[in-house]
């Protein structure tokens, strides 16, 4: 093969390896399009490259609850400026990027931040293909990434979360959304009335209809707390949802027999229908389309 044969075979594999495993196979083919660079003056190095040219690819993302973590349903970030090497490309309208350089005119690769926006938590987790990499520089205006290890290796696949509140939050879900979409959950463990749940045991309680009101006030907590967790606008529900956790302290767990005719939903209903409004789109944030 000639060498753009090789160097368009690296970026594909680099792409079907990293970034392109959270996206549908809808975006492939717009995906695997190369994307444009610009050389600029080369950066001082940190440290010395090995000879010869390498690909990097990689995610940029907006971490609307900033836990670090590629979370269902978080878009990329377009127009990101990548720089490495020597030279500078941006992120594509999904938010990925691909450069390709000559990794003898220096190693850092930095990303610069976006405005208002601030880098996500780095390493979170144990799943390196969808945590954030980087660390701001000391000038506070991008992150940066040296790429080659201790043994002179180079290596591809890295993304980067911004926290930006300026962009558009996600909508709402309604506990149907949240017992049908598990992929969505960013809660898992959910805590609920001071019990701890896991997703399967939270799913089968939100599939669960019937007259006992304590499952009619976890489905609308339970969903409440997802929406928030995944980033929606929670200014209108938040002490709502601290006092419907209280009230499943008293009269929980869910499963526990609250009949509709009782003081206790006397007292639990209004918070139940202000969450349930909340879910629905009707309040400070609108529905999930």
């Amino acid at each position: 093969m000639s060498q753009d044969q090789v160097q368009l075979v690296a970026k594909t594999q680099g792409l079907l390896h990293g970034p392109l495993k959270h996206v549908r196979a809808a975006a492939l083919a717009a995906a695997l399009l190369p994307l444009a660079s610009v050389a600029v003056s080369p950066a001082s190095a940190q440290t010395v490259c090995p000879s010869g040219g390498a690909t990097i690819t990689g995610f940029i993302w907006n971490d609307v609850n900033n836990n670090g973590i590629q979370d269902a349903g978080e878009a990329g970030i377009s127009g990101v400026s990548v720089s490495l090497g020597g030279v500078t490309t941006s992120t594509d309208a999904s938010g990925f990027y691909s450069i390709t350089y000559d990794n003898s005119a220096g190693c850092e690769l930095a990303v610069q931040i976006p405005n208002s926006a601030s880098p996500s938590p780095t390493d979170v987790g144990s799943n390196d293909a969808v945590d954030s990499d980087g660390v701001s520089d000391t000038t506070g205006n991008s992150v940066v990434l040296l790429t080659v290890d201790s043994t002179h290796t180079i290596i591809t696949d890295y993304d980067f979360g911004f926290f930006k509140p300026s962009l558009t939050r996600p909508g709402t879900g309604t506990p149907g959304y949240w017992k049908n979409h598990p992929e969505a959950w960013t809660l898992d463990p959910i805590v609920i009335g001071g019990v701890s749940y896991t997703k399967a045991q939270a799913i089968a309680w939100l599939d669960v209809v019937g007259k006992d009101k304590t499952t009619t006030m976890f489905s609308s907590l339970a969903s409440a707390k997802l929406n928030v967790a995944f980033g929606t606008d929670p200014s209108c529900v938040a002490s709502t949802i601290v006092l419907a956790d209280a009230w499943m302290v008293k009269y929980g767990p869910v499963g526990s027999g609250v009949q509709a005719s009782s003081y206790a939903w006397k007292i639990g209903e209004p918070l139940h229908r202000l969450m349930d409004n909340y879910n629905n789109g009707m309040l400070c944030a609108p529905h999930r389309d």
